[in-house]
């Protein structure tokens, strides 16, 4: 179920948090990402959930992870034997998370500000299902990095006709938004396919924009500017972009289908976009 006009009415009472932690041989962050985020719902008023995610790791994450979860309730843990993705980790994720909480991925490289990042997410959450969230710092990423997203934000905007700041950044959404989606593409290119598709299920989805910031990656490089990482996030584009193409096909006629059943769609009109 979306959320309502009245989301502002209902108060943080009812609703609930639900961060994401994918990782992939993060032993010496992931501690650093969740005690970050657990120290930080200790000051909001929306319960949190903190969901870690193995995925394949071969380093001592999982045994950190196991050793989070024996130390605080708020944590429990999924575990990848082999890896899978990062796209998958998350929306296989959604799967044991009701519809109406709200959702926001932390990766374990620890590189987001998680306490005023999820702030300025929440605050802009009342009206909205999702939020997408923009890098208020780009300067603390290398220009190589800069450059790269860049690009492939552009490739992106171009093929699906998307208007915001950025896609591949933190952001907040109800699980509802997403779950049930199949999303055929990986690596960076997921985020852009499983958002098309969302909006063509739901053609009333609201989508709104908050920075977030980042500290910058304390170890290792990002992989994501590495040649054959940029090579096969355009092939995955590509092939989402592709499936993106069936699904509207379905949807479009499915809608037309309905109304000359007499199901009646309520009338949208899209919320301004911050340019």
């Amino acid at each position: 179920m979306m959320a309502d006009t009245n989301d502002g009415e209902r108060g943080a009472a009812h609703e609930k948090l639900c961060v994401l932690v994918p990782c992939l041989n993060e032993e010496e962050l992931v501690r650093r990402t969740v005690e970050e985020v657990l120290r930080h719902a200790n000051t909001i008023s929306i319960p949190v959930e903190v969901v870690m995610i193995d995925d394949g790791s071969t380093d001592g994450t999982r045994a950190v992870m196991q050793e989070l979860v024996e130390e605080d309730d708020r944590c429990r843990l999924n575990v990848h034997d082999q890896k899978r993705g990062h796209g998958r980790c998350v929306t296989e994720a959604y799967e044991t998370i009701d519809d109406d909480t709200w959702v926001t991925v932390f990766p374990g490289d620890s590189e987001f500000v998680f306490a005023e990042s999820i702030d300025n997410l929440l605050a802009a959450r009342h009206g909205h299902d999702v939020v997408l969230g923009y890098l208020y710092n780009p300067v603390v990423r290398k220009l190589s990095r800069r450059i790269a997203s860049t690009g492939f934000l552009k490739l992106t905007k171009t093929i699906y006709g998307f208007r915001w700041r950025s896609l591949n950044g933190m952001k907040l959404y109800r699980a509802g938004a997403f779950k049930g989606i199949e999303v055929k593409s990986g690596g960076h290119a997921y985020v852009a396919e499983r958002l098309a598709k969302a909006q063509l299920r739901r053609p009333d989805l609201r989508i709104t924009e908050a920075p977030f910031i980042s500290r910058g990656r304390a170890i290792g490089d990002s992989l994501a500017i590495k040649p054959q990482s940029v090579l096969r996030a355009v092939l995955e584009t590509y092939k989402g972009a592709q499936d993106v193409g069936r699904y509207r096909e379905t949807m479009v006629r499915r809608y037309h289908e309905e109304e000359e059943g007499g199901e009646r769609h309520e009338s949208f009109f899209p919320p301004p976009t911050r340019e």
